[in-house]
């Protein structure tokens, strides 16, 4: 059963910029990796995202987000 589902909004840190440009990278306590599109100028700063789509992997899950308007 997934934890978390397309609309979910959250607050997180952004930690680092991601491989593409523009994407930051943040992590939920449970360890969950978010990749925040739009995001990859605010390292260090809270942001308050909205989930869009999830990614299942071999390392775990991870959620793609975009920054809350």
């Amino acid at each position: 059963m997934k934890k978390y589902h397309r609309g979910d909004e959250m607050s997180v840190c952004v930690e680092r910029s991601g491989l593409e440009p523009g994407e930051g990278i943040a992590h939920l306590a449970d360890d969950t990796m978010v990749i925040v599109l739009g995001a990859g100028h605010r390292v260090g700063e809270m942001v308050d995202v909205v989930v869009t789509s999830d990614i299942q992997t071999s390392l775990g899950d991870s959620l793609i987000a975009s920054l809350k308007n």
